[in-house]
């Protein structure tokens, strides 16, 4: 390709040593070569801060950032507030991207004129890279709906390529869940965005990964979600965005109730989401768009809490 434009390439970094070599690695060996990566160091006290200066002084594309440790949404603002590239992307720090990742993701922004491009995401490290054509280009207010509504792609920031202009006047909340919040806001200053299903991001699951283990900052979904519910509803998106957003909020509501099942220190909390859960369940339960997983919920929430924690106690659905 001649003439690339600049893409910046945003890696937020805390204590990932064991993994970080092979997401760095799989940046490097992009076929798209016009890059700038911006690694930021948020407080790490394992052995990354070396293997980022080891990458740096090999390669001239990689810039190293550090802070104390302010957060994942601290250490991508940062990086925003210094890329200079046309366009963005994001890779965790313990995930990996296909070697044509970036250049498949400019080509289908490019040739459908699309604000965004989306990757498809794999879970099998042997998957990686295999080749599916297989496209579509979509209504940024229609992918929104489906995203929030949990029918396709995800709420993530990472596996995807922007125009660096959707970024203009956005930054991350600090808080956790923040693609979640955020991403809402990006896809509506976008008009059209092309979704490809091939497995070009491999995300890793690990038992130390934030997903995979309670803490407190999971219970920001229901923060994130109010947030996102209340900015959509001063917008002009559309019935169906914003009942997608209840939708999700009532997933939110859900998952945070589950989760502080039989924890005393989040009694108040756990009252809340209940309360969320009775008041939004009828809508939700009317709506044809809304996943069967969540018409499931509903159902067994009409049975009251103690039903519900039964289930989730069986079938582990909070996790």
């Amino acid at each position: 390709m001649s003439h690339e434009p600049l893409i910046s390439v945003i890696v937020p970094v805390c204590n990932a040593e064991e993994y970080l070599g092979d997401c760095l690695d799989s940046i490097l060996a992009q076929t798209y070569c016009n890059l700038e990566i911006l690694v930021v160091d948020d407080g790490s006290t394992d052995g990354s801060s070396d293997v980022m200066t080891r990458y740096s002084s090999c390669d001239n594309r990689v810039k190293v950032f550090s802070q104390s440790n302010l957060g994942p949404s601290a250490a991508r603002n940062r990086a925003l507030d210094a890329m200079t590239g046309e366009y963005v992307t994001f890779v965790d720090a313990d995930d990996m991207i296909s070697h044509e990742c970036i250049e498949i993701l400019y080509m289908l922004l490019t040739e459908t004129c699309a604000d965004m491009s989306v990757a498809g995401l794999t879970h099998d490290i042997s998957h990686l890279g295999l080749n599916n054509e297989r496209f579509e280009t979509i209504d940024a207010r229609g992918y929104l709906a489906d995203v929030l509504y949990q029918r396709c792609s995800d709420n993530s920031v990472s596996a995807k390529l922007y125009k660096a202009s959707l970024w203009k006047n956005l930054r991350f909340r600090s808080m956790r869940y923040e693609d979640l919040e955020i991403y809402p806001r990006i896809c509506l200053n976008a008009s059209v965005v092309t979704v490809t299903y091939a497995g070009l991001y491999y995300y890793r699951s690990h038992i130390g990964s934030f997903i995979n283990s309670f803490s407190s900052d999971r219970l920001d979904a229901v923060r994130a979600m109010q947030s996102v519910r209340d900015y959509l509803c001063g917008t002009d998106c559309g019935k169906d965005v914003v009942n997608a957003a209840i939708s999700r909020q009532l997933s939110a509501s859900f998952n945070v109730f589950l989760l502080t099942c039989g924890r005393p220190e989040y009694d108040s909390l756990n009252h809340k989401t209940w309360n969320d859960i009775k008041q939004l369940r009828l809508q939700c339960l009317l709506n044809r768009r809304v996943i069967p997983k969540i018409k499931l919920g509903i159902l067994a929430s009409m049975a009251g809490p103690r039903i519900l924690r039964f289930l989730n106690a069986v079938f582990n659905v909070s996790r």
